[in-house]
């Protein structure tokens, strides 16, 4: 097949040229060349298309380190790749509108049963697997599908350009639901959590006592509704998972303040009502209902500024205030290389009353930046986002081959450290300071250890552990944080709503 009749063929797929890429040398681990054109990676594997046309599938760490370097760095050259659907269906910012409702999406609302038995259950929708330790009622699974494909649906139809899709690998959303509590702890969930999304494993998981599940089992075994479905928490986690692709490239006030936007959104038999995305902040009547992620929590959240909730980047339960997203910029090297998240322990750990204002002054800043000038600063930030994230993969899956070898190594360099603490300790060796000794020559000391592979060079010399802050220019614009702080304060003011 010649270049062009391919180029075809893939464009018949939805593929389609980016850019024409010059033809190059490439050598495997073994040192064997071929001359080809880079058509672009994908899950650890390149394709490259040769002078006739044809093109072959090789995997990154079967290159050499040169090439892998190339490759890293010049993703953007492939001559084919296919087509995001973020990319497809994006449009300019001032052509996009915010929807007054979002309704349930009856195409996927389907329920199939995919296993039933004792201790496991499998259910599927149109964009949801959920695995279930107990048997749900009919009614009840329709229930909950519609709380979560409305998600879905609500959140594609944002002016943030966000198409959902399952994480890599999956072809639906994976979701977990616990008859016990004691299930869903054990999974490692945080003990004051109604529910959670777990970026690690991909998976959203919740107990049945947040959904309002019947406590008892019913008829033919199966748990029931015995109430309103429950989608606050559905909606905040759902929210994250819909942002999977985004999640790594924001900070993490903006990730739970847009989950606690959606989350708080009036919702009523599958509809969500946009229009009155503002009601959480309006006075509320005695009995009314609290929403969100800390709706059940009786605590007086309080706003903590703009300030103070710009350092809360990596982390919502501590503060990790980043300077500068530039690598070279960093005051503390990693050791172990790029690409390893810090986690500020030093602060103790939060109280339900901190982190109920520290989720609702992120709803607070989201709520703005949804409404500022449109929203036209926010959907801006997603574009930039949409192209952040086109650049990592190939570095992410380095940086886990290199972790991988550093795990490797290191038995052989705690039995290093070891043996020269032995050494260390024999007559006539002295310690001279700076990692310098000296020894009678009569003794050997250990012979050191492989070195350590050189870490991955991350995209444009940002951080990894910074990429959450690298585009927030966008949103404060050439405002200090005081003078944004100001302009929330003003908006809420006029709009009538409580901070």
């Amino acid at each position: 097949m010649s270049l062009r009749a391919l180029l075809l063929f893939m464009l018949s797929l939805g593929i389609g040229p980016l850019a024409q890429a010059e033809p190059r040398n490439w050598t495997n681990t073994q040192g064997k060349q071929i001359q080809a054109e880079f058509g672009g990676i994908k899950d650890g594997q390149v394709t490259l298309i040769l002078a006739n046309g044809q093109s072959a599938i090789v995997a990154l760490t079967g290159l050499s380190a040169e090439d892998q370097t190339w490759v890293r760095l010049n993703a953007s050259k492939a001559i084919l790749s296919v087509v995001d659907p973020a990319d497809a269906s994006r449009v300019s910012w001032d052509k996009r509108r915010m929807p007054t409702e979002v309704k349930e999406p009856m195409l996927y609302m389907n329920i199939k049963v995919v296993k039933e038995e004792p201790g496991e259950c499998i259910y599927e929708s149109g964009h949801f697997q959920f695995k279930t330790s107990a048997k749900l009622g009919v009614i009840l699974m329709k229930d909950v599908c519609r709380a979560f494909e409305s998600t879905y649906e609500l959140v594609r139809l944002m002016p943030w350009g966000i198409v959902p899709k399952p994480e890599e690998g999956r072809k639906k959303f994976q979701a977990e639901l616990f008859a016990l509590r004691d299930q869903y702890l054990a999974t490692g969930a945080p003990a004051w959590s109604a529910g959670v999304y777990v970026r690690k494993d991909k998976v959203f998981r919740m107990p049945f006592n947040e959904l309002g599940i019947s406590d008892s089992v019913g008829a033919n075994g199966a748990y029931y509704r015995k109430g309103e479905i429950n989608n606050d928490t559905i909606t905040h986690e759902i929210t994250h998972q819909m942002m999977h692709e985004y999640l790594p490239y924001m900070p993490v006030w903006l990730i739970e303040g847009l989950a606690e936007y959606t989350s708080n959104l009036a919702y009523k038999g599958g509809v969500f009502s946009v229009s009155g995305d503002g009601i959480a902040f309006a006075a509320k009547q005695p009995g009314s209902r609290n929403r969100g992620l800390f709706g059940a929590v009786r605590y007086q959240p309080q706003w903590l500024g703009v300030k103070e909730m710009w350092g809360y980047t990596t982390d919502i339960s501590a503060r990790n205030e980043i300077k500068s997203h530039l690598l070279s910029e960093r005051e503390e090297k990693p050791a172990d290389g790029p690409g390893m998240v810090r986690s500020n322990f030093t602060a103790p750990p939060p109280t339900m009353e901190m982190l109920s204002s520290r989720y609702r002054s992120s709803h607070i800043l989201a709520y703005f930046f949804v409404h500022e000038n449109g929203g036209k600063r926010l959907m801006q930030y997603f574009d930039a986002l949409q192209e952040e994230k086109k650049k990592w993969p190939a570095f992410w899956e380095q940086a886990d081959a290199h972790n991988a070898e550093i795990d490797k190594l290191k038995p052989a360099y705690d039995a290093y450290r070891k043996a020269m603490a032995e050494f260390m300790q024999q007559p006539g060796v002295k310690d001279l300071g700076n990692g310098r000794f000296s020894y009678p020559k009569s003794l050997t000391p250990p012979a050191p250890p492989p070195d350590a592979p050189k870490a991955p060079e991350p995209p444009d010399n940002t951080d990894p552990d910074g990429v959450c802050v690298k585009h927030l220019r966008i949103l404060l614009g050439e405002r200090t944080l005081e003078a944004l702080d100001q302009e929330v304060r003003a908006m809420f003011q006029k709009n009538g709503f409580s901070l």
